[in-house]
């Protein structure tokens, strides 16, 4: 009986120290705060094998793990290799990994269903049908004179003497109403004296121009830059002209106020009695006269220049306007009216 209890002891530590080797290596890793990391080494695995593993904390006990935040080698169909990988995301699991844990990882032998021999199937014999006998059959049924339908009667000639035969007229067709097409109206003829008349356009040298002259260099005389908007072609450009006149009248401003003071500074100059004393004066008054006869000139030249290029731009207008006119004088259109070929001449001078 001793030998016997001996021999069922080392048996379950043979069968448990198996079960334990199948699993080595296991190393635990915590990955961004939240999520910890599981990897161990996979002996051997066998058909219908589970790996599954635990979590325990020191303080809480055994964790409670949901399965839809477990990633990796786990479950069914693991085959065995090292470094195997288990993540599991600890923190939306609902746990915060401020505590010591420990792993374990385990493994759940499976067996699998041997196959069911398929029973033996007895053979099974099918009667033939018996096949029908055909025998004709005769069906004889009473012919009923009255069932049977009589033909109309046709007329029969009318014998008034010998050799003479009259038939009976047969009623007169009546008439069907005879339906002609209807008829397509003739098309309006048209005379050949009087031919249709059709629309031309407009003459382009009859339509109102607009005036881009050199009579626009007046406006440039009076306000520089302005009248040299209306001598662009084809439509006028405005840019940066009309700060041609405000720079001029700017220029003839600043001239004019510094000939005040020149003529201010040369007057205590005047009044001076000693020459050394009087010389500053002097300086101040040349120094604002010069700066005035700067900006007046300058203002004077840029006006004189906008107005010759403005007349110059206007009589170059003029000129490519008659040119214009030279070749339109004569115009030819052929056309069709009525279906006859037509043409048109017209010159004009």
């Amino acid at each position: 009986m001793r030998l016997l209890f001996l021999c069922f002891f080392f048996l379950i530590l043979t069968l448990t120290s198996r079960a334990q080797e199948r699993v080595r290596n296991v190393r635990l890793r915590v990955v961004d705060s939240s999520q910890v990391e599981i990897r161990y080494d996979l002996i051997n695995a066998r058909p219908g094998d589970s790996i599954y593993f635990q979590i325990r904390s020191r303080l809480r006990g055994a964790l409670r793990i949901l399965p839809e935040f477990v990633r990796g080698d786990i479950g069914t169909r693991i085959v065995a290799g090292s470094e195997r990988r288990i993540v599991w995301n600890a923190l939306a699991n609902g746990y915060s990994l401020n505590e010591e844990i420990r792993a374990t990882v385990l493994v759940k032998t499976g067996l699998l269903p041997a196959p069911s021999a398929p029973l033996p199937t007895e053979p099974t014999i099918a009667s033939r049908p018996e096949k029908p006998s055909q025998k004709p059959t005769s069906v004889t049924t009473p012919l009923n004179p009255a069932s049977i339908p009589r033909l109309p009667k046709r007329s029969e000639p009318t014998v008034i003497g010998r050799d003479t035969v009259t038939a009976r007229p047969a009623p007169p067709a009546e008439p069907r109403p005879v339906t002609q097409p209807p008829t397509r109206p003739d098309p309006p003829a048209v005379s050949p004296t009087e031919p249709a008349t059709i629309p031309q356009p407009a003459d382009v040298s009859s339509q109102r121009k607009r005036y881009a002259g050199p009579a626009w260099a007046l406006l440039s005389a009076v306000a520089p830059g302005v009248g040299n908007i209306f001598v662009q072609t084809p439509n006028p450009k405005v840019g940066l002209r009309p700060f041609i006149a405000v720079g001029c009248y700017g220029l003839l401003a600043y001239g004019l106020i510094e000939r005040l003071k020149s003529r201010d500074e040369f007057a205590v100059y005047e009044r001076q009695k000693n020459s050394v004393l009087a010389e500053p004066y002097y300086q101040k008054a040349n120094s604002h006269y010069h700066r005035y006869y700067l900006a007046t000139r300058t203002a004077i030249a840029v006006a004189a220049a906008d107005v010759i290029l403005t007349f110059l731009r206007g009589l170059r207008n003029n000129q490519l306007r008659s040119e214009a006119r030279r070749l339109q004088s004569v115009t030819f259109r052929p056309g069709i009216q009525a279906g006859q070929p037509t043409a048109v001449m017209r010159y004009s001078f």
